[in-house]
């Protein structure tokens, strides 16, 4: 690890201007892609908040947050909001005065609670889903891991594993030796709970690890499983800090590092800091974890890009003739050459001139027809609404005093600036005006995690956004807005991996934009202001997202 040693992680200015999803700018993404593609090695998925998050969960932080949030006494919980402990400490101290509080409570009740939103089902967001596929893919030589409490990745493996084979499993006695025999059946696919289980409405299993003695108490048992299942593996770790000391501490006893050991990461935002330096400073950060570990870290600009990675390197494994990292050929299938071909399906079938970045003249009107019918289609949005507001006899659909609708359509820019392609996106068309003029659109928009637009963060983060919308001059009607990523198949490939597309690329979003507040945000809000959107559970949520996605096809008009 000394002497010698060169870093191949990214370069910051390469991160900062130009493509991440690149085998050129970043070599540790070429060399994961060749070693899952060649399937020489097992395959050690360990995952972390981060894909709990996508699915709409607290991560590490945020969870200890509401844990404290729910301390009666007002002084004392001011006092532990304040505390600056590291999260293992504070968890400790948060769990001990709630239980001074209310000496019945048990551990996982109080986690249970800050991590589950009462009645509400969790459904595995797109980064669980595609980790899921990778698994079944690999499905013959593949181990599951997670420190993540909840059962989101056996949630998302059912949609490619039969009930009966797919199995949770935690760290209580014999617990990883079972873990390890269920695995051995090429059927069969079990995840390993390092932390332990909380489930909404089960029994949870132990051991509970969060606090400072918990981790004391189990570290050298998890530390144990984690180093085998490091040994003779390639190893990915997925939405993961790299902070745990259980984690950390196997990595660096087995340094150097005798296989390959990668973790896929976003920055994380810094408060007061901007998403350049921020992005700068954790890439020189895991220099030391790249030198004195043996890990690989590879760095993307959003979690859309984070779950695209991981979908296509299944889609690697199935199509491994065609997905080859630096081979230049036709029929390649490679995310840059797919990008470039999808956007450009996109931007024809809108009708776009080549190279123009929204359609002009009757093409333009013709989009504004589509998106506007796209609102009325069978299972489009209006008619999925309609259906779900007979559960809300008080609010009215439409008219001059009831919620009314508009759909936009944006798509990621298709154009290359100084050679690289810009991560933005333009909206190329609404459903209730035709722009005749370029500059009357917005271009460029910036995709970031500090975006005003919730399209954009839409495809940041490669999950739904609802947010609240200030009205302007030029858009005084709109109140709230609902944006979803728009999800493309099959532009390469036709492979299914377990019934789904192999082949699959975020090419935009699509927002429903509504005259009515979308997102209360714990403000005051009068029950006839608040949209029908709000007051959705998650499951006819969900029946909206579906009817936003079947709205951007039939726009598009792909055909």
């Amino acid at each position: 690890m000394h002497g010698s040693f060169h870093s191949k992680i990214v370069d910051p200015g390469v991160f900062e201007k130009g493509d991440t999803f690149s085998f050129r700018s970043q070599p540790y993404l070429r060399e994961l892609f060749e070693t899952v593609r060649d399937r020489a090695l097992p395959l050690t998925i360990v995952v972390g908040a981060g894909v709990s998050m996508n699915s709409s969960l607290p991560s590490w932080r945020a969870l200890i947050d509401k844990m404290t949030a729910t301390i009666a006494d007002p002084e004392v919980r001011n006092l532990a909001s304040r505390d600056g402990a590291d999260l293992m400490r504070k968890a400790e101290i948060i769990l001990q005065l709630i239980k001074d509080e209310n000496r019945n409570i048990q551990d996982h009740e109080i986690i249970r609670d800050a991590l589950y939103q009462r009645d509400l089902q969790v459904i595995p967001g797109e980064l669980a889903k595609s980790i899921a596929r990778l698994a079944y893919a690999t499905r013959v030589d593949t181990r599951l891991l997670t420190t993540n409490f909840d059962i989101i990745l056996e949630e998302s493996l059912l949609a490619y594993f039969a009930e009966k084979d797919v199995k949770s499993f935690s760290m209580r006695p014999g617990g990883s030796a079972a873990w390890t025999e269920w695995n051995a059946d090429p059927d069969h696919v079990g995840v390993l709970h390092l932390h332990g289980l909380v489930r909404q409405a089960r029994n949870p299993e132990e051991p509970i690890i969060l606090t400072e003695s918990q981790f004391l108490k189990y570290g050298a048992q998890v530390r144990e499983i984690i180093s085998a299942s490091l040994e003779n593996a390639c190893t990915l770790f997925i939405g993961l800090s790299m902070s745990d000391p259980n984690l950390v501490g196997p990595l660096y006893e087995s340094a150097p590092a005798t296989s390959p050991r990668f973790s896929l990461v976003v920055p994380p935002a810094v408060d007061d800091v901007s998403p350049t330096q921020a992005a700068r400073y954790a890439i020189s950060s895991a220099r030391y974890l790249e030198k004195m570990l043996g890990l690989k870290p590879i760095f993307l600009k959003s979690h859309s890009q984070l779950n695209q990675a991981i979908s296509d390197l299944a889609l690697a494994v199935v199509e491994p003739d065609r997905y080859r990292p630096g081979v230049e050929s036709a029929d390649s299938l490679v995310y840059s050459r797919r990008l470039t071909k999808a956007l450009d399906t996109c931007y024809t079938a809108i009708g776009c001139e080549p190279h123009a970045e929204i359609p002009a003249g009757d093409a333009a009107e013709d989009l504004t027809t589509r998106l506007h019918d796209a609102l009325e289609i069978p299972g489009g949005p209006l008619d999925v609404l309609r259906e779900l507001a007979q559960d809300y006899d008080e609010h009215v659909l439409g008219s001059n005093t009831g919620e009314n609708f508009g759909l936009f359509l944006w798509l990621r820019t298709r154009g290359q600036e100084n050679g690289r392609r810009r991560y933005t996106i333009n909206l190329v068309g609404t459903s209730v005006y035709t722009h005749r003029e370029e500059w009357s659109l917005r271009h460029h928009v910036t995709v970031d995690r500090g975006s005003d637009f919730a399209a954009a963060q839409a495809v940041f983060t490669g999950a739904p956004q609802a947010a609240n919308l200030t009205p302007s001059p030029i858009a005084q009607i709109w109140r709230g807005i609902l944006a979803a990523p728009i999800l493309m198949s099959g532009t390469g490939s036709d492979h299914v991996i377990g019934g789904d597309p192999a082949d699959v690329l975020t090419v935009g979003a699509i927002t429903l934009n509504s005259t009515f507040v979308v997102n209360p945000n714990g403000d005051e809000v009068a029950p006839r202001d608040l949209s029908l959107i709000s007051k959705l559970d998650s499951e006819r949520t969900n029946q909206l997202l579906v009817s936003l996605q079947l709205a951007a096809e039939y726009a598009i008009n792909l055909g």
